[in-house]
C-alpha cells in the first residue's frame, strides 16, 4: 500500500497537477472564493461614478454549496490529471490514436473513438436563471490560470506544451452538434492563441469534427471543460438531445471532465436515461435555488449580510428592521435579483448625493426600470405560486422547482416534529 509520501511524489513528479496543487482545504476555499472587485474601498480613494456601483454584481459571498461544488470541480480536474499522467506510455501515445481514427470515423463507427483508461467524471449545475451557477463557476474559475506552458520535457514526450486548465464554452445558437464542436476550437483559439479554426475543412463531417475536438483537447490536456447556457431549447428536442448526450459521454471517455451549466429542463432526457445520468453526476449534481424564505441560513448569513453590506458611500445604511425578511419580499430570494437591487438602492442614493442608502432610496429602487419588469417573477418565487410561474414564463423549470420546494417543505416538517 502507498503511503500519503509516496502519493504526493507521485504527484510532484507530474507536471500537468502543479497548476492544481497543494490541494485547498473547505476553510481556504471559503476564503479564497470570496470576491470583493474593490477590497478596502473606503481608504481606496475610488472617485465614485454611477458605473462603479455595477461592481456590486460581481460580488462572490461563498456558501456551503458553492465551497463544495469549488472542492468537487479541483477533485475531478486532479483525478483526472492524475490517471492522464504524460510519464505513462499509453498517455502520451492517446492524441496519436486519435489523429490516426479521424480519417476512417463515421457515423456506423462513433462508438470505436478510442477511450482514455476509465474516462473522466461529470458534473450537473442547475437550476433557474439568476441561481448563481455561473457566478459560482466564476468565483473558481478566478483562481485557476486559464493555461500553463511546459518547456521540453523528454519524459514526457513533448519539446513545450500549452496546458490548457479550462475551457468555457457556451452552447451554440443554432443548436445543432455541430456548432457546439465548432464553438469549442473557437473557445480553445481564443483562450490558447492557436488557429485550429482556420485549418478545419468545410467538408469534414460531424463525427471527424468530435474525433479532432477530442484530439486537440487531449494534446492540451484540458483539465476541465464547461457549457454553460444549457437551454431546452439547445438540446432537449428529440433529434438533438440523444446526439449530444453522444458528445458529452465522448469528451468524457477521453479523460476530460466535463461541467454542464443550465436550465434543469434542459436535463429531462438526460435524467430519464441510467446510464447517462450516472455519468453526467459522477462528479455530482448540484440544484441551485433561489431562497426558500427568509429564514434560509444561507440568505440570513451569508448573501443579505454580504451583498447588501457592499456600498461605497461614506456612513452605513438607514437600519430596515428584519432585513432578511424585507429582501426576500423585495427579490423573491433570487441571488442575481438581490445583487440587482443593491445596485438600484446605490444608484438612487447616488443620484440624491446622499451619504448613506435610506428606506427612501430603497422604496425608489423597487420601482426602478431595471426592477419593475421583474415584479411578476418576485412575486412568483415569494408566493410559491407555480401556476404563475407556468403562465407568464416559458423557461422556468416548474416541475423542478415543485419537487425542490416540496422536499425543503417535508424537511421543515420533519425538523419541527424533531423539537417537538
Amino acid at each position: 500500500m502507498q503511503t500519503s509520501d509516496q502519493l504526493h511524489l507521485i504527484d510532484q513528479g507530474n507536471p500537468l497537477l502543479a497548476p492544481l496543487l497543494p490541494e485547498r482545504s473547505f476553510s481556504q476555499w471559503a476564503e479564497d472564493l470570496h470576491f470583493d472587485p474593490v477590497p478596502n474601498r473606503q481608504t481606496a480613494g475610488l472617485q465614485v461614478s454611477e458605473s462603479h456601483l455595477h461592481l456590486v454584481e460581481q460580488v462572490f459571498i461563498p456558501s456551503q454549496r458553492s465551497i463544495v461544488l469549488a472542492m468537487s470541480l479541483a477533485a475531478m480536474m486532479i483525478s483526472s490529471l492524475r490517471r492522464r499522467d504524460p510519464r505513462i506510455p499509453a498517455n502520451r501515445h492517446y492524441p496519436y490514436q486519435l489523429a490516426t481514427y479521424s480519417e476512417k470515423v463515421s457515423k456506423r463507427s462513433l462508438n470505436q473513438i478510442p477511450w482514455l483508461g476509465e474516462g473522466a467524471p461529470g458534473v450537473i449545475l442547475q437550476g433557474p436563471t439568476g441561481s448563481s451557477k455561473s457566478h459560482s463557476c466564476d468565483a473558481y474559475l478566478r483562481l485557476l490560470p486559464q493555461y500553463v506552458d511546459h518547456d521540453a520535457h523528454h519524459e514526457c514526450g513533448w519539446l513545450k506544451l500549452r496546458q490548457l486548465i479550462y475551457l468555457r464554452v457556451p452552447m451554440p445558437a443554432d443548436f445543432s452538434r455541430k456548432g457546439l464542436l465548432l464553438n469549442i476550437v473557437w473557445k480553445i483559439d481564443e483562450a490558447l492563441s492557436t488557429s485550429y479554426g482556420d485549418e478545419i475543412n468545410n467538408r469534414i463531417t460531424q463525427e471527424q469534427l468530435l474525433v479532432e475536438v477530442l484530439k486537440i483537447l487531449a494534446v492540451h490536456r484540458c483539465g476541465l471543460l464547461i457549457l454553460e447556457e444549457v437551454q431546452e431549447r439547445n438540446v432537449s428536442s428529440i433529434g438533438l438531445g440523444s446526439e449530444f448526450s453522444t458528445v458529452f459521454l465522448k469528451i468524457m471517455n477521453s479523460g476530460v471532465p466535463l461541467a454542464l451549466v443550465g436550465n434543469p429542463k434542459s436535463f429531462d432526457r438526460i435524467m430519464s436515461f441510467s446510464q447517462d445520468q450516472r455519468r453526467l453526476t459522477s462528479g455530482g449534481q448540484f440544484d441551485f435555488v433561489p431562497a426558500f424564505d427568509h429564514t434560509d441560513e444561507e440568505w440570513g448569513l451569508d448573501l443579505v449580510p454580504g451583498v447588501w453590506g457592499w456600498s461605497v458611500f461614506p456612513e452605513d445604511d438607514e437600519p430596515i428592521q428584519n432585513l432578511p425578511r424585507f429582501l426576500f419580499e423585495r427579490t423573491g430570494g433570487i441571488p442575481a435579483v438581490l445583487s440587482l437591487y443593491r445596485r438600484e438602492c446605490l444608484v438612487e442614493a447616488f443620484r440624491a448625493g446622499a451619504q448613506r442608502v435610506t428606506r427612501n432610496h430603497a422604496d425608489a429602487a423597487f420601482w426602478s426600470p431595471a426592477m419593475v419588469g421583474l415584479h411578476r417573477l418576485i412575486d412568483a418565487y415569494v408566493k410559491k405560486d407555480l401556476q404563475a410561474l407556468a403562465q407568464s414564463f416559458t423557461d422556468q423549470p416548474i416541475t423542478f422547482l415543485r419537487d425542490v420546494w416540496s422536499r425543503e417543505r417535508r424537511r421543515r416538517g420533519e425538523s419541527d416534529e424533531r423539537k417537538k
